[in-house]
């Protein structure tokens, strides 16, 4: 999902876009080229470039994302580089003695600057790990449906002149996914077998070197 957003408005305005809308912005530049609809202010993304703290109030909410992270036993980060969000160190219980801090697991197929401190890192895809994760746990994943993803009734039109204001290729439904009503074709039963990334790298695993 793709947001930019009206700081000039209170509360934020906030634009659901199914385009990319930082194909003009950068490193403390953030404004994407178009114009908000109520008040005519120039829009800006909402993504936190890397080398940036965030500063938005909405839609990022770090506020409410340390005091969950605070209040939890554990943090599972899923396909996260986490080179943003190794800049919010109350977002890792940081304060806390180690002892005392969240369990973080991590599922990404790079190195990231928090594996060390991870319980445990899994090299894989997201999709393959939670497939078995949710196998563990007996739990059936809906197919997914683009026909019936509500970012197509949330998302918010460009007005007439703004059509050249980005050359990203829009998200669209699928035409090879039937419509609202019609049942989807039933999902593969075959087992999701787990490589190398099923049994994980246990904390502080040193690399090998290669000569």
């Amino acid at each position: 999902m793709y947001i930019e957003v009206c700081t000039a408005c209170t509360p934020n305005r906030e634009y659901v876009r199914v385009f990319d809308v930082t194909e003009r912005t950068a490193l403390h530049r953030h404004q994407t080229g178009r114009a908000c609809h109520k008040c005519g202010a120039q829009l800006r993304d909402t993504i936190v470039h890397f080398g940036e703290r965030g500063t938005l109030g909405q839609p990022l909410n770090w506020e409410a994302a340390t005091e969950a992270a605070s209040k939890a036993d554990t943090i599972l980060c899923l396909g996260s580089s986490l080179k943003v969000l190794k800049k919010y160190p109350r977002l890792w219980c940081m304060t806390k003695p180690p002892s005392r801090r969240p369990k973080l697991y991590i599922v990404n197929l790079q190195w990231t600057p928090k594996d060390d401190w991870a319980a445990l890192k899994l090299h894989g895809k997201c999709d393959d790990v939670m497939q078995l994760l949710m196998d563990e746990l007996g739990l059936e994943i809906p197919p997914y449906s683009r026909w019936q993803d509500p970012i197509f009734a949330l998302a918010t039109p460009l007005r007439a002149g703004e059509e050249g204001t980005h050359s990203r290729k829009s998200l669209c439904r699928s035409r090879e996914e039937p419509p609202p009503g019609e049942l989807a074709a039933p999902l593969s039963s075959a087992p999701v077998l787990g490589g190398w990334f099923g049994r994980g790298c246990t904390k502080r695993t040193k690399r090998k070197k290669v000569t």
